[in-house]
């Protein structure tokens, strides 16, 4: 008589047998479960969205599927949907970490198949399927990822089996907080900046340069472009060899003992020199903001983001560089009187723009041209699921 005769024949008879009998009729669930990592072929755990990447708010739905070669005893399948935040850096004495729970959803799913289980927990070789959903509240904060910390979220499935060995696989989903421009105070208001600098080194000043730079308001979009307009004027007798103009995302990471700061260039344009005695204007240039989280943050405490737009000049030999930062505000839900002025990267292509994350290429313009420098802090963080993760 086969494996499979023999379980399932042992299997009815404790069925048939009191409640005692059954619980003095272990070594049957514990022989199934020890050869359970024989008997699993297959463990996934799919979405229905591809990119598995969700807004806050939305519902998530998926299945895990399961593929057994033999007969196999299951006590449970539980899900887990977590979104944790952790921070860590060095310092000269010591370690500064911190984590942070946003969220935790916890469910067990029931047992089901292709086939008809006419056994409670005793899944038949075939495919078996698990569905799960579970809503996302509408203030959770996006994902992130930067060089001292990250939040992420994933979901953990775990098959359980009387005795052990447990069998889980986790999967992660990226989440896109929603930040409403409209609720912004300042949002929809101008802001400019403006500097007078010297050029040159103590011993040697070559003259002066004054820069402004403006913008028509503070709140823009994800993929939206920003009109930039500059004026650099050069009063010293020295050439500056470029200016630029960067998109700064601005990270602050909170432990129980102190934070830490950090910023990342995420896109630059850059246009040519400027002669001694002339000047330059930059007339509404386009600088495309790239799929990143919105500012703030907002439902985790131990990690900040805020953006600035800064314009840097470089005088040619030797002398520092003058910076003329401006706040700006980066959001999901635009201002109901300004429309995006693009809802794609200028360089990308409609086919492209389909997207959600798409990765910049660099421009072979000779007037302006952009480099990106997000492609590690773009979302997503991670495939919809990986062998390998390196989640907890």
């Amino acid at each position: 008589m086969c494996t499979m005769s023999r379980c399932l024949q042992e299997f009815h008879c404790v069925n048939q047998s009191s409640r005692g009998d059954l619980d003095s009729y272990t070594p049957l669930k514990s022989r199934l479960a020890r050869s359970m990592m024989d008997r699993l072929d297959k463990f996934q755990i799919i979405f229905n969205n591809p990119t598995a990447t969700y807004y806050a708010g939305d519902t998530v739905y998926g299945y895990g599927w399961v593929v057994v070669k033999e007969l196999m005893y299951v006590q449970s399948v539980c899900l887990e949907a977590i979104g944790e935040a952790k921070v860590e850096w060095m310092t000269s004495s010591d370690i500064q970490a911190s984590d942070e729970e946003v969220f935790n959803y916890t469910t067990v799913l029931p047992i089901k198949g292709e086939k008809k289980i006419e056994d409670e927990g005793l899944l038949h070789p075939g495919s078996h399927y698990f569905p799960f959903e579970f809503s996302l509240p509408s203030k959770l904060p996006s994902s992130f990822k930067g060089k001292h910390g990250r939040l992420r979220y994933f979901v953990r499935m775990t098959i359980y089996s009387p005795g052990g060995p447990h069998h889980e696989r986790t999967s992660k989903f990226a989440v896109i907080g929603s930040l409403d421009l409209n609720a912004e105070p300042d949002a929809a208001l101008p802001v400019e900046n403006d500097t007078f600098e010297t050029v040159g080194s103590w011993c040697c000043i070559s003259g002066t340069v004054t820069a402004s730079v403006k913008l028509d308001r503070k709140g823009y979009t994800i993929k939206e472009a920003i009109p930039v307009w500059a004026q650099i004027k050069n009063l010293s007798t020295r050439r500056l060899a470029s200016t630029q103009v960067s998109l700064i995302q601005n990270i602050t990471y909170y432990s129980y003992r102190g934070r830490f700061s950090e910023c990342t260039v995420l896109v630059t344009i850059h246009k040519g020199s400027v002669a001694p005695r002339s000047k330059q204007t930059w007339n509404r240039e386009l600088l495309s903001i790239p799929t990143v989280p919105s500012s703030h943050l907002r439902g985790c405490k131990i990690i900040d983001v805020q953006y600035s737009l800064e314009l840097c000049i470089k005088p040619s030999g030797l002398g520092r560089k003058v910076k003329l930062p401006v706040d700006i505000i980066i959001g999901t839900v635009p201002l109901k009187d300004h429309a995006p002025h693009v809802t794609c990267h200028p360089l990308i292509s409609p086919e492209d723009s389909l997207n959600p994350f798409p990765f910049f290429s660099d421009s072979s313009s000779d007037q302006v041209f952009l480099t990106d420098f997000s492609f590690q802090q773009m979302l997503p963080t991670a495939p919809p699921w990986e062998e390998d993760d390196d989640i907890p």
